[in-house]
């Protein structure tokens, strides 16, 4: 599974559990310069005022097919939009996400 297919995969996975679920790629992948043991980063934001663990998983058990079959690590950052907005909006998380994020 090339890059491309991999993004492609992620997207439709979480769009999947959740359609109106907004996803962002971040860190060295978005930056153009990841190295051969690089992750994923992802943020999926999910408009819901909470994440219940129900729909953490499985969000999270419609990735893991993908880490399967690309031998990559996915790591994902699920917040809710509301706290994404307004919690967490002077966080370094935020700051790094709002200038190096790529939304998918």
């Amino acid at each position: 599974m090339n890059e491309k297919e991999i993004i492609q995969n992620i997207k439709k996975s979480v769009k999947k559990t959740d359609p109106t679920a907004e996803v962002y790629l971040f860190g060295s992948r978005a930056k153009g310069n990841p190295h051969e043991q690089s992750d994923w980063d992802i943020l999926i934001l999910v408009d819901r005022l909470k994440i219940t663990n129900e729909i953490e998983d499985r969000i999270r058990d419609g990735l893991y097919p993908i880490e399967l079959e690309s031998g990559q690590i996915i790591s994902a950052f699920l917040y809710p939009k509301k706290y994404w907005e307004t919690e967490l909006k002077f966080s370094p998380l935020y700051k790094t996400i709002s200038e190096e994020g790529i939304q998918l």
